[in-house]
């Protein structure tokens, strides 16, 4: 009987070790990511900031922007409060940071060590700091860094390098050294920088390719494509970007993909088109071919200022003290003919305020890029697993695992 009972279990190791084997050949490359959730004084900043930054921006319609003789890139310039990160190293030897992962902007940066002025960058002070002189495989570029963002502007200048994620090496790869990084909520921040995975068009300064784009020259990669599983639940490893591919372990159903917006070409974000949004079944109003951007570094959804408030209207009032969440309506977005819910469980956010009690508030706000664009953000991608797909030019969503 003891003999039996070891040769099942010897069998059961060797069945998942095979099968650890195999998802491990398959050419898809994991990396963990992190989740940490804001304080309700964290969201209430980034909240006001992101008003005081709307405020200020000129507006223009979608069809005057395509339709002027050299259209600018419009930077979303979100605060990028996203609550997902994960690692990546800089030089050899290795030196290692935490980054957002952004399909909202390009640019791979990190603060520098020449970032020492803690008064007017505080931000550098308890974050990781990039040491070009620590590094062999440094190269100079110097190009300026100009980063425009709702807490200020963050300035350093370019510089080349060996970069590491997931196992991944590339090259020479261009990234951001941050020597001026203002306000308050960059020292709040768990993450270093970013790492962005939208298109070369959104580089800052023009011509700096992206680190996703030097992996596709390279051809690290079976597939150009990457997929993100964010999870609901805090802590490390908890959530997960595969790059190369998609994992069913992460979603069930279908995976359904959608075109791009016509506009994509002059934005460089990930931009589909929205049918409509309806709140308990009843269209708003607000979404008639709709522009969305889907972005992992954005940690709400977002409408145009001028659109919003019929959708805001027809959800009513969020209680602080989250009494009411469950009464509150499902929201329904509309896209290429399919219908995607999102209940209250995903788009209130429950955050602990200072004596550690847990509020509740919307999260869906008003958002002025420049030009009407709606942001789904990480309520939206919490439900739905993402594709995101270089080779066609596509993004797809089906429904995630809950973990």
């Amino acid at each position: 009987m003891r003999t039996s009972a070891l040769l099942l279990a010897a069998l059961v190791a060797a069945t998942a070790a095979l099968a650890a084997a195999a998802a491990a050949d398959d050419g898809i490359i994991r990396i963990p990511l992190s989740k940490r959730t804001h304080t309700a004084e964290m969201r209430a900043k980034f909240s006001a900031a992101r008003a005081a930054w709307s405020d200020g921006n000129p507006t223009t319609t979608l069809e005057a922007f395509a339709a002027a003789a050299q259209p600018t890139p419009i930077p979303l310039k979100n605060l990028q409060d996203s609550e997902y990160y994960g690692p990546v190293t800089i030089g050899t030897p290795p030196q290692d940071f935490t980054v957002i992962y952004d399909t909202g902007s390009s640019n791979l940066w990190v603060p520098s060590v020449h970032c020492t002025n803690f008064t007017s960058s505080p931000g550098c002070q308890n974050h990781h700091r990039y040491n070009a002189s620590a590094s062999s495989t440094y190269r100079k570029d110097g190009r300026g860094l100009f980063l425009p963002y709702g807490s200020g502007i963050v300035l350093g200048y370019i510089s080349e390098d060996d970069v590491a994620f997931g196992g991944v090496s590339i090259k020479n790869q261009s990234i951001g050294e941050v020597t001026v990084e203002p306000g308050q909520v960059w020292v709040e921040s768990p993450f270093d920088g970013l790492l962005g995975l939208a298109y070369p068009l959104l580089s800052m300064p023009p011509g700096v390719v992206p680190p996703f784009d030097t992996i596709m020259k390279d051809g690290t990669l079976a597939h150009n494509q990457f997929s993100f599983y964010l999870s609901s639940t805090d802590g490390d490893d908890t959530s997960m970007l595969l790059l190369g591919g998609t994992d069913p372990k992460y979603y069930s159903g279908e995976i359904t993909y959608v075109p791009f917006n016509g506009l994509q070409f002059l934005l460089g974000y990930w931009l589909i088109t929205g049918d409509s949004i309806s709140v308990a079944g009843k269209d708003t109003g607000v979404c008639k071919n709709c522009a969305l951007v889907v972005d992992t570094g954005t940690s709400i959804l977002t409408g145009p200022p001028t659109q919003i408030d019929p959708w805001l209207k027809a959800i009513g009032n969020v209680s602080a003290d989250c009494s009411n969440v469950a009464s509150l309506p499902t929201i329904t977005f509309a896209i290429a003919g399919k219908n995607y819910d999102l209940e209250p469980s995903f788009y209130v956010l429950k955050a602990p305020d200072a004596s550690g009690k847990m509020t509740c508030q919307l999260g869906i706000e008003a958002l002025n890029p420049g030009i009407p664009l709606f942001i789904l953000g990480d309520p939206f991608l919490r439900k739905y697993y993402t594709v995101f797909d270089r080779d066609q030019n596509k993004v797809g969503f089906a429904l995630a695992t809950q973990q």
